[in-house]
């Protein structure tokens, strides 16, 4: 599981933290009878009894019937799905995705609208409109909302939750967290799309029971959300991860950061697009396609055997092992995951990390590099999880018996 922030257990008071405990059980073991809670939480009866009558009166844990076994029936207990819900909002360069999910953090309803580029404002406009929208699709009424996140693809500042650059969005000094909080009525904050969707991966995709990982997006764009010791690593603002604007060539194509020679310049969609006009004169199939190349096109040509388009995509990989070796040589993670358009083809991609990886990183060889299982999800997901990290806090028991305050 992610942490997203340093809240700890110490900042709580014992009653809190028992009724985050006893919350969790019903949670993971419902439907439960008082005595078992009793017994799985180490607390008294009487203390989960009073803390089971404060749920059920909250809505956030049911009476769903006896359990007879002999003797006195035991009514059972078990958390209600329906007793709240968490708002996530993804601003993508081609759409903007508004999301609803229970209060296990489940999906309920998603909607979409193409993104209006270099306008900030319209996109904060766009979101409001959408929002009723998708509740009501959702069947969520507004008022069950406890929390909310957005995500987009920039660099985002965590003091402030301003958008400081977001080369692929247009976007330069917008302050879409206080924006977003006025303009929804409640607080909204903000990650960028690789930190999102490394939490994501953590409570649902490949990096599952990993404490240390990097999701790493692979799109219009080249970015990662680092997790060391089962934490989101941000930096000092917040910027951490944008290996896409390494500078990996001394004069490379120019880059949306103003900069050349960046990561992001030969392994990203634009760096595939001018791969394949280049290779059109060599390839009938490639020429065939339509301009400018859509990815999911090359892609299909690569699968089908193409060899102009399976070097396109090997050649990717291969760039961008160059940045992934950096990542393995300064954290050492467990798993290197990759998401986005250019997964299209993701064997061919794969292997030309894993042929890159060894001639740029110490011991590149041994760390295992996988596609997302998310796909286009990881995001808005991210989103929903982040959403439902802030307003609940949650307890587990470890295998040493300590306690640990975590995020849901």
């Amino acid at each position: 599981m992610v942490r997203a922030n340093d809240k700890t257990a110490n900042n709580r008071t014992p009653r809190e933290l028992n009724r985050s405990l006893v919350l969790d059980l019903v949670q993971e073991h419902g439907p439960i009878s008082r005595t078992n809670l009793a017994r799985l939480s180490g607390l008294t009866k009487p203390t989960v009894s009073a803390i089971i009558e404060e749920l059920l009166d909250s809505g956030s844990v049911r009476d769903v019937g006896t359990e007879s076994r002999g003797g006195r029936p035991a009514r059972l207990l078990e958390f209600n799905d329906d007793s709240a819900a968490f708002l996530g909002i993804e601003i993508g360069v081609e759409q903007t995705a508004v999301a609803v999910a229970d209060a296990r953090g489940r999906l309920r309803a998603r909607l979409e609208q193409p993104t209006v580029l270099r306008d900030p404002h319209r996109t904060v406009r766009d979101i409001v409109e959408l929002l009723p929208k998708v509740l009501q699709l959702s069947g969520v009424p507004r008022k069950r909302l406890r929390g909310a996140c957005a995500v987009l693809p920039g660099l985002i500042e965590r003091p402030s939750g301003v958008c400081v650059l977001a080369p692929n969005l247009g976007w330069e000094r917008f302050p879409v967290r206080a924006e977003l909080s006025r303009a929804l009525r409640m607080q909204v904050p903000v990650y960028n799309l690789p930190q999102a969707a490394a939490v994501a991966e953590g409570e649902l995709g490949a990096a599952r029971g990993h404490a240390s990982y990097v999701w790493i997006y692979v799109g219009l764009g080249v970015g990662a959300g680092l997790v060391a010791d089962g934490r989101l690593f941000f930096g000092m603002q917040g910027y951490s991860g944008e290996i896409g604007h390494c500078r990996v060539a001394d004069d490379g194509p120019p880059c949306g950061c103003g900069r050349r020679g960046c990561l992001e310049t030969f392994a990203s969609v634009m760096a595939l697009r001018r791969a394949a006009e280049a290779a059109s004169a060599r390839s009938p199939q490639l020429a065939a396609l339509a301009r400018p190349h859509a990815v999911s096109a090359v892609a299909s040509a690569a699968l089908a055997g193409d060899e102009s388009a399976r070097a396109i995509f090997h050649d990717a990989g291969a760039q961008l092992a160059r940045g992934i070796a950096v990542l393995l040589n300064l954290l050492n993670p467990q798993l290197i995951v990759l998401g986005g358009e250019l997964l299209a083809a993701p064997d061919i991609l794969l292997a030309g990390v894993r042929d890159g990886l060894p001639r740029h990183a110490v011991r590149g060889a041994d760390v295992p590099v996988v596609a997302s299982p998310l796909g286009s999800e990881a995001g808005v997901l991210g989103a929903l999880l982040l959403a439902r990290e802030g307003a609940v806090r949650s307890l587990r028991l470890v295998p040493d018996g300590v306690l640990q305050d975590i995020a849901p």
